[in-house]
């Protein structure tokens, strides 16, 4: 888990920035979508020897998509007005701490086809002051991840976002083809349903999974089934592409002892109930793309992104490596609430860009 500013910069290129840190290598695009929500189809990461040391040049196409993974607010709305203009996020960084380095925006070239083009100066917008000309500024997680800057590259209507078209820096290129499936959209073995999810529903219901994903999924109407205060639920619908992704958040207080739940999902839970822990349900009626670590914590300003595995308890076999929820399937975990989080003050949980608010319990 690491805690991240929201006033600072970008929160993808920290985390690009931290992933060569931790592991002293160049992470892999799997690894830097796994870890920032983003699709691997949307960034590219070009590593460009320059005076003897390696810049490395992070891209990300602007789209709705982008505001699905792990993106600051504050980088949030720097891109958002960006989107459906072909528009680039451009973060270039180096592992030393520098004022200024040998960046130059006319070394980019653009290709699609037979057409090639160097975007001019008016095509930039700069994020960080003096990105045009090459000002470099401290990462936000300290002088030890080095130094970059970003900026923004609009290509308007010089470019068929539905073609291929390929990115070059000083020769080192990469190609962003948004057309083509992900990885992340293909599918994967579903969870499977476990023992320990089990309820005690009233007679009327003989299915929940099926009531969950059909019926009223209101935080309201969830906490009736359950049995528990409302103002331990959250509910989020989240769809994309024709899919929908049903979340069921329940904060893990004494109350929750009281609910339908089963001796097993009981037990598996008691010891982080009062610790302001949220367990969390992912279901779909037509079958959705689904990771844990997507989720995130924000609390007075202060993000709390997951890195570790021991954030989390899982209730279904392979919670941490889901990829996909199919209907008629439950993956289940529950989110231990980091360090510096106060329970005993509001905060929320992200998926994405959609939350759920905890307030204190009265």
């Amino acid at each position: 888990m690491v805690l991240i500013q929201t006033g600072g910069r970008g929160l993808l290129a920290f985390l690009l920035v931290l992933l060569l840190s931790v592991t002293g290598l160049a992470a892999t695009d799997a690894q830097i979508a796994e870890k920032t929500g983003l699709s691997p189809d949307l960034f590219l990461q070009l590593t460009v020897p320059v005076g003897g040391e390696e810049l490395g040049i992070f891209i990300v196409y602007i789209t709705d998509r982008t505001f699905n993974s792990r993106i600051s607010p504050t980088l949030r709305n720097e891109l958002s007005p960006y989107v459906g203009r072909n528009a680039l996020y451009v973060n270039p960084s180096v592992k030393r701490v520098v004022d200024s380095f040998d960046f130059s925006l006319d070394r980019f070239t653009i290709t699609q086809g037979e057409t090639s083009f160097t975007p001019a100066r008016e095509d930039w917008v700069e994020i960080t002051p003096g990105f045009l000309d090459g000002r470099f500024v401290v990462n936000p997680a300290g002088p030890s991840y080095g130094s970059g800057s970003e900026g923004i590259l609009v290509l308007g209507d010089r470019i068929d976002p539905e073609r291929p078209f390929t990115v070059s820096y000083q020769g080192v290129s990469g190609t962003f083809d948004l057309s083509a499936p992900s990885a992340a959209s293909v599918p994967q073995p579903p969870a499977s349903p476990s023992p320990a999810l089990e309820i005690t529903p009233p007679p009327q219901v003989t299915d929940l999974t099926s009531v969950l994903t059909g019926g009223d999924f209101s935080p309201q109407a969830v906490a009736a089934l359950l049995g528990i205060d409302q103002n331990l639920v959250g509910t989020l619908v989240i769809t994309s592409r024709g899919e929908e992704l049903r979340l069921l958040l329940i904060r893990l207080e004494a109350g929750v002892r009281n609910g339908l739940f089963g001796e097993d999902l009981l037990a598996s839970i008691d010891p982080l109930i009062g610790t302001g822990a949220v367990m969390v349900w992912a279901l779909s009626p037509t079958g959705a793309q689904f990771s844990p670590w997507r989720f995130y914590i924000q609390q007075g300003g202060t993000t709390y992104v997951f890195f570790s595995p021991s954030s989390f308890a899982a209730l279904t076999p392979g919670f941490l490596d889901t990829k996909r929820v199919e209907p008629g399937t439950i993956a289940a975990g529950v989110i231990k609430l980091p360090k510096g989080v106060k329970r005993d003050a509001v905060f929320s949980v992200y998926y994405g860009t959609s939350k759920v608010d905890f307030a204190p319990l009265p």
